[in-house]
């Protein structure tokens, strides 16, 4: 059967365009009140039809309403017309040809193509996520304050004896191009302090021979 009106098939079920549905009726009253008073046999929006604005070809866009396919048949049926039945008759071959095995097959197929991308999108931003947090952690036990290697270690250094390895590990590791970083602290007496890579620190202490 030639198309009668275009049937658009970009949802879940198949729907038409109210203004469209109302041109091929040939409806003389006009669409913004005939559409309400079709309402009034109990269909109800979100699930027999939706609102949507109509293209515009300059002006400004009117109201339209994407109806399904069931809808369309009862409209048709409303109107008690010629042109109601043969549209009728337009729908129902449609909705034969959405129900056929090859097109469940081909909606069913397109779903677990639809869900197994967003399954891999998941999978993916996990993976993002784990290694972001992998490098961050990596890099965190990499580098020690001398605070920090003075409790991993226990070495019970007093607080003057960290000042003085602090400067001697900051210099040791400037001489040979050692990457400092600078940190914040939770010492209200320091605004930040200074982190060395461990294997500076392993080096050090044995150059230094530090108990």
């Amino acid at each position: 059967m030639n198309e009668l009106i275009p049937v658009r098939y970009e949802g879940e079920e198949p729907t038409v365009s109210g203004r469209e549905l109302h041109a091929a009726l040939e409806i003389e009253t006009r669409y913004n009140d005939w559409f309400p008073r079709m309402c009034e046999y109990g269909f109800l929006e979100g699930k027999d039809f939706c609102p949507i604005l109509s293209k515009s070809s300059g002006g400004r866009p009117g109201m339209d309403h994407a109806i399904t396919i069931q809808m369309a048949k009862e409209l048709c049926m409303l109107q008690r017309t010629a042109k109601g039945k043969q549209c009728r008759a337009y729908f129902i071959s449609c909705e034969e040809a959405w129900n056929s095995p090859d097109k469940i097959m081909e909606r069913a197929l397109q779903i677990a193509h639809r869900r197994a991308l967003e399954a891999e999108r998941r999978i993916f931003g996990l993976l993002e996520e784990n290694e972001t947090l992998e490098i961050a952690l990596n890099e965190s036990i990499r580098f020690f304050t001398v605070a920090n290697y003075n409790g991993a270690v226990k070495k019970g250094w007093t607080l003057a004896h960290c000042q003085s390895i602090g400067k001697q590990l900051t210099a040791f590791c400037r001489a040979r191009a050692i990457q400092i970083r600078r940190c914040e602290t939770d010492d209200d007496r320091f605004i930040a302090v200074n982190s060395y890579p461990i294997s500076a620190w392993v080096d050090f202490m044995e150059v230094y021979k530090i108990a």
